[in-house]
């Protein structure tokens, strides 16, 4: 007898593979990876699953919330939910991750070394004044993984991640949809390869 691997399990080090890079307008990053062997319109059915075991322990009002914008996303792509995964052509497994980083800044005031010494301007040994300070910033980075697996091979096929720095303040429940519904599309805007 085969132990199956839960679907969730794959996502574990996905979180990792989000680069997060500037200038896009919402302020996410997105970052996906697929299967190019795989004919994707063979996936017409979906299952949403629990965020996978080791994510960042949310609430259960944002989790529901998260799936519910899975959902929506796949079904406005023309896929249809189910309700087990065992019902369905593809499993749509989760994970949410928050990461500490830090930036550092140094501004540098006067010429330092730099003049006329004894090797010419611009080198030697000349005299100059100058100082420099350096300031660290912290922030968090959220990153939102999410895969899909073929359920009959038990394997993945699609993993995309989204990666914003986040920002304190009280959301309404409202808002918080709309933030995530957002993210979401974005995430699974390349889902399926090759239907533009």
């Amino acid at each position: 007898m085969t132990t199956r691997r839960p679907f969730t399990q794959y996502l574990l080090g996905a979180g990792a593979l989000a680069v997060v890079l500037s200038g896009c307008g919402s302020g996410i990053s997105v970052t996906n990876d697929w299967d190019p062997g795989v004919d994707f319109s063979a996936y017409s059915t979906f299952a949403v699953l629990d965020e996978a075991t080791g994510g960042s322990g949310i609430d259960q009002l944002i989790q529901n919330r998260i799936k519910s914008s899975i959902a929506s996303t796949l079904v406005g792509k023309g896929m249809r939910q189910v309700d087990s995964a065992d019902d369905a052509d593809a499993a749509v497994g989760w994970q949410l991750t928050t990461e500490q980083r830090s930036s550092f800044q140094t501004v540098t005031t006067g010429w330092g070394g730099y003049g006329y010494g004894r090797g010419g301007w611009y080198g030697g040994a000349g005299m100059g004044m100058s100082s420099s300070r350096t300031t660290e910033r912290r922030y968090q980075v959220g990153s939102l993984a999410i895969g899909i697996f073929d359920v009959k091979r038990d394997e993945m096929i699609f993993t995309s991640t989204g990666s914003k720095e986040l920002s304190s303040g009280n959301l309404s429940p409202e808002e918080s949809q709309k933030r995530i519904d957002e993210a979401v599309a974005l995430i699974l805007e390349e889902f399926p390869p090759g239907s533009d």
